[in-house]
C-alpha cells in the first residue's frame, strides 16, 4: 500500500475518533416529544437509577468533561395509605421536579376525563416501532401493583419493560399507547404485555399482567407543552421549562442576563442533566460541578459544586391533616477552589399547574378586573405585603419589553425579606417558601420577578404557563467554604386550613364582601356535617337567610303590592300634571303619605342581599371544598357544584360562536340546565309581580328589562351550579312568599287637587320673600 493511502487512512481515523468523541461529550438534543428522552438503565429493585452512570464511552474522556444520562427518580407515594401526601418525580435534566401527584383520593383531575384511565406516569421513551420503554414506576400506582400472569415472573412493572401490548391493542409508539389507554375507563382491569430484558445475557421475555386501573389523581407540577408556529409555518410543539430549575446569576465576574439566559461559556445548569447521588424513598440527592476546565476564564484551579437536596418527609399519625404537603429542598454551593469566589443564584418557580375550570372559573384580583388561572404571587416576610401578579399583567410586561420580559414583584432596592414567592391555580397552589432559620444568613435576596415561562397563549391569554426568579445577592465564598439556602416547596389545595398552616393565607381571597364569604362557609360547612350533602346544605342556608330576612322582604312586597294598586291614580296624576313637574311631585307625594307608601322601600332588600349574593357568590366560586361535590351522588351530571353543571356536551354540533370555551357570549362547550332554570323562575317573578303597564313608555321598559333578564342568565350561563341551586331556592321562596302575602283591600283615592291649590302657598311665599 502506498505511503499516500496509508496517510489518508490515519487521517480519515483520525477524523472519525475526534467526531465520536465529541458526539459523546455533546450528545443531541433532546426530542421535541414529551418523556422521550435517552435514559439509563434503572435499579429494579429501588425503582431509580442506580448510579446515575455516564454514558456510554464516557471512560474516555476527562472526569470534568463527563455527560450523564438523563434518570429519574421518585419520591413518596401515590397510596394515601403510604404516608405520604404525594408523589415527586424528580428528573435529573436541569435538577428539576418532573412532576408531583397528590394522593388524596378525592383530589382527582379533570384534565384526564378523556384519556381513559390511570396506569401511572411512567417516563415513556420510543423503541423503533417496538413499543415504549418504561423509566419510572411510582410506589403505590397501578403499574407498580400489577399482577403477574406469567409463571416465574415478579409482580409490578419495572423500569426497562417494553409495553407492546395494552388489552389486546398493540403499542408501537407514545401516540399508540395514549390511544389504546383512551378507551379504557377507571376501575376497568386491563391485560398488559411487556418485553422484560433479561439479566446478561439472557433474552428479554414476555410478562403479561393484570392491572386494575384508577381515577387520574391531581398533578400539581406536569410537564407541559405549548403549539406555535415554526419558522416554516407548520405547528411546532414545544416544552415548557421544568419546575424549580437552579442557575447561576454570578460566578466570579462573570454573570448572566436575567430569566433563563445562562452565563456564557459556562455548561448549562439548566439544560444539563446533574449527577445523581443519593436515592431513598423520601430522599435524592443531585450534583452539578464546574469544574477547573470550565472556570478557566476566572483564573486557575477555581471549581464550584452545586447541591440540591428534595426530601418528603412521612406524615405520622400524630400529625395534622393540614400537614404533609411540602417538599423539604436544600440548595448548596460548595467553593472548592483554592481562592474566594463571589457566587449568586438564581431560583426558578414551579411550572405547569392545573389548568383545570379555565373555560368557566374565574379568580378575583385584589385589583380591578380578573385574574388568570396560572398567576404570580409574592409577599413580604418583614412587612406582610402580598401582591397578586396576574397573567394578564405578566403578558403585558412580557409583549411590552421582549428582551426583558421579567416583571419586578418587589421594588428595585427594596431590604424586604422574601417570605415567598408562588404560582396560583384555581384550586391548587405551589410556593416556594423561603427557611431562613435554617439558612446560611449570608444569603438574601435580591432580586424577584414574574414573567411568562413559555409561548403566550394566542387562543386564551389567562392560561398561559407563569411562573418567578428568586435571585440572590453575591456572596463572597471563601476558599473551601459552603454556604447553605433551605426552602419548602407547598403543593397541595386551597384549602383555608392548610394555607393558614403554611403561612399562605392571603392567596385565597373573596372579594369586597369576605367577611360574609366566610361567615357563609363557616355556616355551609356546618350544614354539610350534618346533612351530609353540600347540595342540601346549599338549600338550607338559602332558606335560613331569606327566613332571617323575612320581616324585610315581607314589607317590601307589601310595598310593592300597594304600588300596583295606585299605579292607575299615579298615571292619573302624571296625566293631570303632565306641564307641571313640581305639581306633580307634591300630589304624588300626598298620594304616598296618606298610604304610607315608601317609592324606594323596595330598594333596602337589594341592598340586604347584594353583600349576601356577592359573598355566596365568591364563596362557592372559590372555597375548595365545593370541587368535586356532587348535588345527587353517583351521578355524572352536577357532579361538581363549584363548577357548571354539564348536562350534556354539544361542542360537536353545536355552532363554534356558541358552544367554544371563552368569547363574548360563547356559552362553553356544555349545556347547563340549572341557569336555564334559574333565568325562567326570574322571568316568572317578573311576570306575576310586576305591575301592568300604564303608557308605553313604561311597555317599553318591562321589555327592556325582560331581555336584559335573558341577558344575564347568558352571562350566568358558566356560573358554579351551587349558586343557581341558591338563586332557584331564593326564588320559589319569593314566589311562595308573595303567593301567600293578602292583598291590599280598600285602597282609597286621593281627592283630586286643584292646581291653584298646590300653586297658591308658593306664590305667597314668594310675595312674602320680596
Amino acid at each position: 500500500m502506498e505511503r499516500r493511502h496509508i496517510t489518508f487512512l490515519l487521517l480519515a481515523a483520525s477524523l472519525l475518533l475526534t467526531f465520536n468523541l465529541f458526539n459523546r461529550m455533546n450528545p443531541p438534543e433532546p426530542k421535541p416529544e414529551l418523556d422521550q428522552e435517552e435514559i439509563v438503565e434503572f435499579d429494579e429493585k429501588a425503582n431509580t437509577p442506580a448510579d446515575n452512570k455516564p454514558g456510554e464511552g464516557a471512560e474516555d474522556v476527562e472526569e470534568d468533561k463527563v455527560v450523564y444520562d438523563r434518570t429519574f427518580a421518585t419520591l413518596g407515594s401515590i397510596d394515601p395509605e403510604s404516608g405520604y401526601r404525594m408523589l415527586v418525580t424528580v428528573d435529573s435534566r436541569g435538577g428539576s421536579i418532573h412532576r408531583v401527584e397528590l394522593s388524596n383520593p378525592n383530589f382527582q383531575s379533570y384534565e384526564h376525563d378523556d384519556d381513559g384511565g390511570y396506569l401511572g406516569q411512567l417516563a415513556f421513551d420510543e423503541t423503533d416501532g417496538k413499543g415504549v420503554k418504561i423509566h419510572v414506576v411510582g410506589p403505590g400506582t397501578p403499574a407498580a401493583e400489577a399482577t403477574s400472569k406469567t409463571e416465574g415472573a415478579a409482580n409490578g412493572l419495572k423500569p426497562g419493560d417494553q409495553i407492546v401490548s395494552v388489552d389486546g391493542t398493540s403499542v408501537t409508539d407514545i401516540a399508540t399507547f395514549r390511544e389504546a389507554l383512551k378507551k379504557t375507563r377507571p376501575g376497568q382491569e386491563i391485560e398488559v404485555v411487556v418485553d422484560r430484558p433479561g439479566e446478561g445475557d439472557a433474552a428479554a421475555t414476555k410478562v403479561t399482567f393484570a392491572i386494575q386501573l384508577r381515577k387520574h389523581p391531581i398533578e400539581v407540577i406536569k410537564p407541559d407543552t405549548s403549539t406555535i408556529d415554526g419558522p416554516d409555518g407548520l405547528p411546532k410543539v414545544v416544552d415548557h421549562p421544568p419546575a424549580f430549575l437552579t442557575s447561576l446569576a454570578q460566578v466570579g465576574a462573570l454573570s448572566s442576563r436575567d430569566g433563563l439566559k445562562e452565563i456564557k461559556g459556562l455548561p448549562s445548569l439548566i439544560d444539563s442533566n446533574w449527577k445523581v447521588t443519593q436515592v431513598s424513598e423520601s430522599e435524592v440527592h443531585l450534583e452539578m460541578t464546574l469544574f477547573p476546565s470550565d472556570l478557566k476564564q476566572l483564573g486557575e484551579n477555581r471549581k464550584l459544586r452545586l447541591v440540591k437536596k428534595f426530601s418528603l418527609p412521612k406524615v405520622t399519625e400524630e400529625q395534622k391533616s393540614v400537614e404533609g404537603f411540602d417538599i423539604q429542598y436544600q440548595l448548596e454551593l460548595h467553593n472548592e477552589s483554592e481562592d474566594s469566589l463571589p457566587v449568586a443564584y438564581r431560583q426558578f418557580g414551579p411550572t405547569g399547574l392545573p389548568l383545570e375550570g379555565w373555560w368557566y372559573a374565574h379568580k378575583i384580583s385584589r385589583g380591578w378586573g380578573t385574574a388568570g388561572i396560572r398567576d404570580v404571587t409574592w409577599e413580604s416576610l418583614d412587612t406582610g405585603k402580598f401582591t397578586l401578579f396576574t397573567v394578564h399583567s405578566l403578558v403585558d410586561q412580557a409583549q411590552k419589553e421582549g428582551a426583558d420580559p421579567w416583571t419586578p414583584l418587589m421594588a428595585a432596592g427594596s431590604t424586604d425579606k422574601t417570605k415567598y414567592a408562588g404560582v396560583d391555580a384555581q384550586y391548587f397552589n405551589c410556593s416556594l417558601l423561603l427557611d431562613y432559620e435554617g439558612s446560611d444568613p449570608k444569603f438574601q435576596m435580591s432580586k424577584a420577578a414574574g414573567a411568562p415561562i413559555a409561548p403566550i397563549n394566542e387562543a386564551y391569554e389567562p392560561k398561559t404557563d407563569c411562573s418567578f426568579l428568586l435571585q440572590s445577592q453575591a456572596y463572597p465564598l471563601g476558599a473551601g467554604q459552603t454556604v447553605t439556602q433551605k426552602f419548602r416547596i407547598f403543593a397541595g389545595p386551597k384549602e383555608t386550613s392548610v394555607l393558614q398552616h403554611y403561612g399562605l393565607g392571603n392567596v385565597e381571597y373573596y372579594g369586597w364582601f369576605s367577611a360574609v364569604s366566610w361567615l357563609l362557609l363557616q355556616v355551609l360547612h356546618g350544614l354539610y356535617a350534618v346533612l351530609g350533602n353540600y347540595g342540601l346544605a346549599i338549600i338550607v342556608l338559602t332558606l335560613a337567610v331569606r327566613g332571617a330576612m323575612h320581616p324585610i322582604s315581607r314589607k317590601q312586597a307589601k310595598n310593592m303590592q300597594i304600588q300596583a294598586a295606585l299605579a292607575p291614580e299615579i298615571k292619573r296624576i302624571s296625566d293631570q300634571y303632565k306641564d307641571d313637574p313640581e305639581g306633580r311631585l307634591k300630589a304624588q307625594q300626598d298620594l304616598f303619605k296618606k298610604h304610607k307608601f315608601n317609592p324606594v322601600g323596595g330598594c333596602l332588600m337589594m341592598f340586604i342581599q347584594l353583600p349576601i349574593f356577592l359573598g355566596l357568590y365568591r364563596a362557592l366560586a372559590v372555597d375548595f371544598q365545593l370541587r368535586q361535590a356532587p348535588l345527587i351522588p353517583g351521578i355524572s351530571w352536577c357532579s361538581n357544584l363549584a363548577a357548571p353543571d354539564q348536562l350534556l356536551f354539544w361542542g360537536d354540533w353545536m355552532p363554534e360562536f356558541i358552544s367554544r370555551p371563552t368569547g363574548f357570549l360563547s356559552l362553553g362547550p356544555y349545556l347547563n340546565i340549572l341557569p336555564l332554570v334559574t333565568v325562567a323562575l326570574f322571568l316568572v317573578q317578573q311576570k306575576l309581580f310586576m305591575p301592568p303597564p300604564q303608557d308605553e313608555q313604561q311597555e317599553v321598559q318591562q321589555r327592556i328589562m325582560t331581555f336584559m333578564m335573558i341577558f344575564m342568565g347568558i352571562m350566568f350561563f358558566k356560573v358554579p351550579s351551587g349558586l343557581c341551586i341558591y338563586f332557584i331556592t331564593s326564588s320559589i321562596w319569593g314566589i311562595l312568599e308573595r303567593k301567600l302575602l293578602p292583598k291590599p283591600k280598600n285602597i282609597p283615592t286621593v281627592i283630586e287637587a286643584k292646581k291653584e291649590d298646590i300653586k297658591q302657598p308658593r306664590i305667597r311665599q314668594s310675595k312674602k320673600k320680596r
